[in-house]
């Protein structure tokens, strides 16, 4: 699957008047027959990320990527036949769920403790960890840790809510070097542009990048200091309905081999246990806030 440079334009937040707000976000911490509304309305509203393997929105309408397909996949066979999804950032995924603007975080959501205390996960749809990319012609001495990323005040981008953002940000002195956009392409194209040195990305979107354009782009991931983390789909906690069929169904997909025909058919390697992790022992394997 080709990955499109051009930046698609983000869900705002912003906007939202007070009580109608309040009035949102008390619909959607609510519990009930979340599944029953879904099924009646016959679509399923789902938040995720422009991020090539990891998610995307095709021209027509329709979603792609490892995350947006399995729930695609899922939410079919719970009666569900269409999928409208929705594109934002990292950082607007969970507020965006709980205000009711989507009813799922159909993005490949990495697990980190501050998200296991805001959202309730399904099982892990793979792992993942940072590529840090960068132009060879313009940093021929790459860094081989954050440490040294930081200690060297290399310009950096990372994705805003991103789950290496602290993690970056804590080896900087200086976060005037540290730059936050709103996606992966965007950091390619400051990466590209010299706009930073180097960019951290998502492996399967550099290992893409290097393939359309070989001998540009280079990368290291996983850099010493980083992490290998799961990433889920992620639901309101009082959805309890919807997490069970969700979780009943893609427990069936593992089960029948089907999730990792998914998983390796975009690119994904499969980790050992990654099958058997459930949400609570992604949540307690994380140490990244």
């Amino acid at each position: 699957m080709s990955t499109e440079w051009s930046r698609r334009s983000v869900l705002g937040l912003i906007g939202a008047g007070g009580a109608g707000l309040l009035s949102s976000v008390a619909f959607a911490q609510s519990s009930g027959d979340v599944l029953a509304r879904i099924r009646k309305a016959g679509i399923v509203k789902v938040g995720l990320v422009s991020a090539g393997a990891y998610g995307a929105l095709k021209p027509d309408g329709s979603v792609d990527g490892l995350a947006p397909v399995i729930v695609k996949l899922v939410m079919e066979r719970l009666g569900v036949a269409k999928v409208e999804g929705i594109v934002a950032s990292y950082g607007e995924l969970i507020p965006g769920l709980q205000a009711g603007r989507w009813d799922i975080i159909g993005a490949a959501l990495a697990v980190t403790k501050a998200r296991c205390d805001q959202v309730a996960y399904s099982d892990p749809f793979g792992d993942d960890y940072a590529a840090f990319t960068y132009l060879p012609s313009e940093l021929p001495n790459p860094p081989k840790s954050i440490k040294e990323l930081g200690e060297r005040n290399i310009k950096v981008g990372i994705s805003a809510g991103a789950y290496g953002v602290n993690i970056v940000r804590a080896a900087y002195k200086d976060q005037s070097n540290v730059s936050v956009f709103p996606d992966s392409p965007t950091i390619l194209e400051a990466v590209a542009n010299k706009r930073v040195q180097m960019g951290s990305v998502g492996v399967l979107l550099a290992k893409q990048m290097l393939a359309q354009k070989p001998g540009s782009f280079a990368f290291i991931g996983p850099m010493s200091g980083d992490l290998i983390v799961p990433m889920s789909a992620a639901f309101r906690t009082g959805d309890k309905d919807l997490i069970d069929a969700f979780q009943a169904e893609f427990r069936k997909m593992k089960q029948t081999g089907e999730w990792e025909k998914i998983v390796t058919n975009f690119g994904f390697e499969v980790f050992p246990g990654t099958k058997e992790k459930n949400p609570q022992q992604a949540c307690e394997q994380v140490s990244v806030a």
